[in-house]
């Protein structure tokens, strides 16, 4: 299967507008109502940036918080980019990405990243968070739920989108560390470019206490994979048609349409109308940039590699 310029995976229109905003909220239900991790101090905070803001919900939610809770948004800069390509030479406190999985290209992965720590701030943190495909599960489990879930990994492969997220990112992050010979004294003289993960945690929806979770998360992630489907399909359809595809290629692209569209039928009908309750676990990275080292702090003291 040919390669998808394209690397969004779900549609572009005022349906998934809809949706990603249902889905910020479920997000700060999962993350105990938080939209800055609780180790980010708020009380300095002068720039925050939104990287892939997509409606800029986020930042109006991190505004509206900020202002309740006796932090006056007002005197808070918030920059929203619906691009990975940040021109904006502007250093930012927070830097908040979040699901970008279904929109980097595995070999941009690296580029992404540097470019969002390019505009953090010493001192800063980037806050991330992350959810892999196969961190989505039906219990009981069912012959539904495992060929979408075969299905969202094969088109991650087919659109250049990695499998896999989350340990790929870790280590692209860590990678922008600076490296030290085994067993020798790290020396400390951390530069202004050296970024150290601070917080690494896993969010899961099964036996959240949250009952807005308990509530929502099938409905949730049925939905996101129906359009997801649909997305696809339609993928496979305008491929079907092209000029340059071949007459053989073109039937197998139809025939993947149509069994994509039956699964989304298949999940709009719960798998014949077994009751399932769909989960979903998520990685939440928060990454700081060095300070300068005459404003070093613990979590940078010396330490052998």
């Amino acid at each position: 299967m040919t390669e998808n310029k394209e690397a969004y995976m779900l549609q572009r229109d005022s349906k998934e507008s809809v949706r990603l905003n249902g889905q910020h909220e479920f997000m700060r239900a999962l993350s105990s109502n938080n939209l800055i991790h609780p180790s980010i101090p708020r009380g300095s905070l002068q720039a925050i940036a939104d990287v892939g803001t997509g409606t800029g919900v986020w930042l109006e939610g991190t505004a509206h918080d900020l202002s309740t809770s006796g932090n006056p948004s007002g005197n808070i800069e918030f920059v929203g980019f619906d691009s990975l390509s940040l021109s904006n030479s502007e250093k930012f406190d927070v830097v908040h990405v979040r699901l970008l999985s279904y929109a980097i290209k595995a070999h941009d992965l690296l580029k992404a990243v540097e470019n969002v720590v390019e505009i953090l701030g010493p001192g800063g943190y980037l806050q991330w968070q992350e959810c892999d495909a196969i961190d989505s599960w039906a219990t009981p489990e069912n012959s539904t739920a495992r060929l979408m879930v075969q299905y969202v990994v094969s088109e991650r492969i087919a659109t250049g989108l990695t499998p896999a997220i989350v340990t790929p990112l870790i280590k692209t992050i860590q990678s922008l560390s600076k490296s030290h010979i085994a067993g020798t004294l790290n020396p400390i003289n951390w530069s202004d470019e050296t970024m150290r993960i601070t917080h690494l945690e896993t969010l899961s929806t099964t036996g959240h206490p949250s009952i807005t979770i308990q509530d929502e998360k099938t409905s949730l992630i049925k939905n996101t994979a129906i359009q997801f489907l649909h997305a696809g399909a339609s993928r496979r359809q305008a491929r079907a048609t092209d000029v340059h595809t071949s007459a053989s290629e073109s039937r197998e692209l139809v025939k993947d349409a149509e069994a994509m569209k039956d699964l989304a039928r298949g999940l709009q009908e719960d798998d014949a109308g077994t009751e399932t309750s769909w989960n979903l676990a998520m990685t939440w990275i928060v990454a700081r940039k060095a300070v300068l080292f005459r404003e070093h702090e613990a979590w940078m003291s010396a330490r052998y590699i």
